[in-house]
Formats: structure tokens, C-alpha cells, sequence
């Protein structure tokens, strides 16, 4: 029996997937090129819709180019340290430059401290001065991104690295609200100014053509599946494994239990305890509305056209309404409208 060739795993490229070949082009070709527009991306967009599979990808297509070195930091951790470490293995410092500094580049400690920032960035600036010798180009990767002491110390010497001209650059993924906390909380214009590649839906007839390859079916089967996930990427993962697993080629009642219940634990839940209190109220709002006009929403809201506005375009930014269709909102997330109704009748 075939492996299925779909997977939730999270940040694993999946064997059948939609590539974003625009956005993956826009980022190699840039950090390629002898003048690069921008020395940083940021990739950002809803929870589940493919930032660390694009990042992944990109990745890996760095780490297979002779003369780059790829550094996957943990935010979790101190940036700089997991840098010198993982930089350390490759470039090799001198033991004068070593003596210089009085301090070996493996094994640090002490946490986050102002002094342990400075110190461990004379250290990375070193080593990425030995990289340009070298004529190596060193990518940094930065996995859900937020706004952090210990990445608000690093997004400034990396604007420090790429005004001395080394050889440096960064990619990061983060959900649109953490980025935009983290971009005004610093003092510098870098993270202001890094471009952001917001993932919007996958396009949905390269859907329906994925699924008609995989499954055999007919173009009115592989519709009716593509507007079951309404391009959400996740989704396209979730309900390929689900009927693959179910040797279905449809999503009968059954598939759609099971896909809202993972649906739920996987993205959904995480997305409703990220919102604010009225936010929710907006959400909810929305999921009973009935014919989704602004007007309607704001009626059941009893809000007024600029009390309304803000919160309207928040939970655009975040990836979580459609607000395309002129004086109508609409979810831009499969099945996100039961997932709120549902969980509005277990707080009542």
C-alpha cells in the first residue's frame, strides 16, 4: 500500500503540497542577487496556512547552494549563543581573534543579560567578518517569531551587520499580530521596514487539480473539495490525509466530524484564546449573522461604523475574515463558523 502523502506534521514538507513558487522566488532570487532589495523577510499569516513549510523550503534550498550556510535559531533560546554555535562548526575563528575577546566561542550562560547580548554579538560579528573572508553567505532562520527582549536585542545587531555590509541575512515566520507587536516595540526602523510576505489562500485550481491527480476523480468532485477548505492550507493537508486514510473521495458527514474536530485542536482553538474578549464578541457576531452585511454584524454588536472599524480590520490583518465582497464580511477559514457556534454554546 502506498505511504499517504499527506501529513499535519507541523513544519514537515508534505509529499503532495501546493507550492508557493511567487513567494519562494521572491526570497531566493532577492538573497541572491549581487544588490538584494532587502537582507530580510518576514512570512506571515494565519496560524496553519504554511509559513514554516515555505520557510522549510527555502531552507533547504539555501542549505544545498555552495557558499551558504543556513543557522535555524530557536526563539525560545539565546539567539545569539545558538548563532556562534551553529556558526562555529562551519567557520573556524582564529586563536588570536580567540585571545582578543578572552572568551571561547563554545559554551555561555546567564541568560538574557544586556552585558551577555553585547559580548555574544562582538563574538558573531567576528565570526561573520571570517564568513565574508571566506566569501560565505550565512541565512538566519527564525521560526514563530515574537516580541521578545531576547529578539529585540538581536533584530538590532543584525541591523548593525548588514550596515557594516557582512555577509548576513534573515528569514523569520510570525502570525501577523505578534510581528506587528514586535516591529513597533523596537527602537530601530529594521523590523518596520523588513518586508512581509503575508500567505494568503492557496490558489484553488491548483487544489482541485492536486486532488483529481491523488484521488482520480472528476473536476465537480475535486470543486466540491476545494471549496471544502476554502484554500486554507492546513485544511488541504487534514482532509487529503482523512480521505486518503478512509480510501474516500469525498468528504461525506463522517470525514467532515472528523476534520472539524482536528480542525479544532489544531488551529482553531489556538486562534479563538488568541483573541481578545470583544474580538470574540465580533467573531460571534459574525458566525450569526445571517446574510453577513456590516450592517447586520454591527446591529447585533450594537456598535457604531468607527467603533466597529478597528476591530474589523484587526481580525482582517489576522487572517480570519474576507472582507472582499463590498459591505459583507465572511470567514476566510473552512468551517470556522460552526467551530465559533459550538464553542459559544459551551461557555454560555
Amino acid at each position: 500500500m502506498k505511504e499517504n502523502p499527506f501529513t499535519i506534521l507541523f513544519g514537515v514538507e508534505p509529499d503532495s503540497m501546493i507550492p508557493r513558487n511567487n513567494e519562494f522566488q521572491k526570497v531566493v532570487q532577492d538573497f541572491k542577487s549581487p544588490k538584494p532589495m532587502s537582507k530580510g523577510y518576514v512570512i506571515t499569516g494565519v496560524r496553519g496556512c504554511g509559513k514554516t513549510v515555505l520557510m522549510t523550503s527555502i531552507q533547504n534550498h539555501f542549505a544545498k547552494q555552495p557558499n551558504w550556510e543556513v543557522l535555524r535559531l530557536n526563539p525560545e533560546l539565546d539567539l545569539y549563543e545558538s548563532a556562534i554555535s551553529q556558526l562555529g562548526e562551519v567557520i573556524s575563528l582564529k586563536e588570536e581573534t580567540i585571545s582578543e575577546i578572552n572568551i571561547s566561542v563554545a559554551g555561555f550562560g546567564g541568560g538574557f543579560s544586556k552585558k551577555t547580548f553585547s559580548t555574544n554579538e562582538t563574538i558573531l560579528k567576528k565570526m561573520l567578518l571570517v564568513a565574508k573572508e571566506k566569501k560565505i553567505s550565512v541565512l538566519i532562520t527564525i521560526d514563530e517569531a515574537s516580541n521578545t527582549e531576547n529578539l529585540r536585542a538581536f533584530s538590532h545587531s543584525f541591523q548593525a551587520f548588514i550596515g557594516e555590509k557582512l555577509p548576513v541575512f534573515l528569514l523569520m515566520t510570525a502570525l501577523p499580530e505578534n510581528f506587528s507587536a514586535l516591529a513597533n516595540s523596537t527602537n530601530g526602523t529594521f523590523m518596520r521596514r523588513l518586508p512581509r510576505i503575508k500567505l494568503d489562500a492557496l490558489n484553488p485550481l491548483l487544489i482541485e487539480n492536486k486532488y483529481k491527480q491523488i484521488f482520480s476523480i472528476n473536476d465537480e468532485e475535486a470543486l466540491q473539495l476545494s471549496k471544502t477548505i476554502k484554500g486554507y492550507s492546513y485544511a488541504f493537508q487534514l482532509l487529503g490525509m482523512l480521505l486518503w486514510e478512509s480510501n474516500k473521495k469525498q468528504a461525506d458527514e463522517e470525514i467532515l466530524i472528523e476534520m472539524d474536530a482536528l480542525l479544532s485542536e489544531g488551529a482553531y482553538r489556538p486562534i479563538w484564546e488568541h483573541l481578545t474578549e470583544k474580538e470574540r464578541e465580533v467573531v460571534c457576531a459574525i458566525a450569526h449573522s445571517k446574510e453577513h452585511r456590516v450592517s447586520e454584524i454591527r446591529k447585533i454588536l450594537n456598535m457604531e461604523s468607527n467603533q466597529f472599524s478597528p476591530y474589523r480590520e484587526n481580525l482582517k490583518e489576522c487572517g480570519l475574515i474576507d472582507t472582499s465582497t463590498y459591505g459583507r464580511i465572511y470567514f476566510s477559514l473552512p468551517r470556522f463558523e460552526k467551530f465559533v457556534l459550538q464553542i459559544e454554546r459551551y461557555m454560555a
